[in-house]
């Protein structure tokens, strides 16, 4: 296995390699502290069907749990397999860019290290990047997560390229694809975007510049939830502080505010209280939705902008 170091600053970073040598695609998978999943999802990649070359690009943020080890045991299992240092800075951006940057394909996929990617799903996402600029594919939420629906309830089986915060579609990053040449073009993906909306930013700003975003519906990961009551709820308030960031940077493109979608959520919230005592499932969304609420209305303080 080959060990790079490489980041979007760095003198070769976008560099492409000759197409002789250069495989037809890259995976790349931003990593941290991952080894506990990530054997899961460097299988499922080992397994692919296809006839394509294609490489994979751990690009590992600052692990200190034996990610990079466990990459190296899987080298044998792939022709190309390369761990490469993120670490300059926090974000799953940075990570993104400094993966991308290293990749030696014009044809970049994206998935998470602690999700599994279906067994055709680097064929079916690379040929619709045959003719799109960037690409997106659909999410299993039940294969991976029986602890999560024995705590929680059974989440949305599959959803895919969506429509978010009522403006622009976008996919979700652990199953999306894009060329290169329109990520450089583009600048990477906004590193000032370290946690919540790192890829809704990128793919509307993709799209604004007018370039081709494909449904791919074929393309299949399972997608794992986060397992604990704590982990659920931090994350739908970091979505939620996020969000004015992105109305802030996009309002002047066209992204709305309704403020009375806004107020019948915060009204839900208010009939649901009284009884999430006798509805374990309704008392883990209520808290999911009070704290997205509370990271909207922090959101708004920080950037300035009224987004509750």
């Amino acid at each position: 296995m080959t060990t790079t170091t490489s980041g979007p600053g760095s003198s070769g970073a976008g560099a492409t390699t000759p197409a002789a040598t250069a495989p037809q695609v890259s995976v790349v998978i931003p990593a941290l502290n991952a080894a506990r999943t990530l054997g899961v999802q460097l299988e499922a990649l080992a397994r692919q069907r296809t006839e394509r070359s294609f490489e994979v690009v751990v690009a590992d943020n600052g692990s200190s749990d034996g990610t990079r080890e466990l990459v190296e045991s899987f080298a044998p299992r792939f022709t190309s397999l390369r761990w490469v240092d993120a670490s300059a800075r926090t974000g799953s951006n940075v990570a993104r860019n400094t993966g991308t940057a290293a990749a030696r394909a014009q044809a970049v996929l994206l998935c998470d290290a602690d999700d599994e990617v279906d067994p055709d799903w680097l064929e079916t996402m690379a040929a619709a990047l045959e003719s799109a600029d960037a690409v997106g594919g659909r999410l299993d939420r039940v294969k991976l997560n029986g602890e999560y629906i024995q705590a929680w309830g059974t989440p949305h089986g599959h959803s895919g390229i969506s429509s978010q915060l009522d403006f622009l579609p976008r996919p979700i990053g652990a199953n999306a694809g894009f060329r290169k040449q329109v990520w450089q073009e583009l600048g990477g993906f906004n590193e000032q975007y370290v946690r919540g909306g790192t890829e809704t930013e990128f793919f509307w700003r993709l799209q604004l510049r007018g370039h081709t975003l494909q449904d791919v519906p074929g393309s299949l990961v399972h997608y794992r939830m986060r397992s604990s009551f704590r982990a659920g709820v931090r994350q739908m308030y970091i979505w939620g502080r996020q969000a004015p960031m992105l109305f802030k940077e996009f309002r002047a493109h066209g992204m709305p505010f309704d403020a009375r979608s806004s107020l019948r959520r915060w009204k839900w919230l208010l009939r649901s209280i009284p009884r999430i005592r006798r509805d374990h499932e309704l008392r883990f969304q209520v808290a999911r939705e009070a704290a997205y609420r509370a990271g909207r209305i922090v959101g708004s303080v920080k950037y300035k902008v009224v987004y509750f």
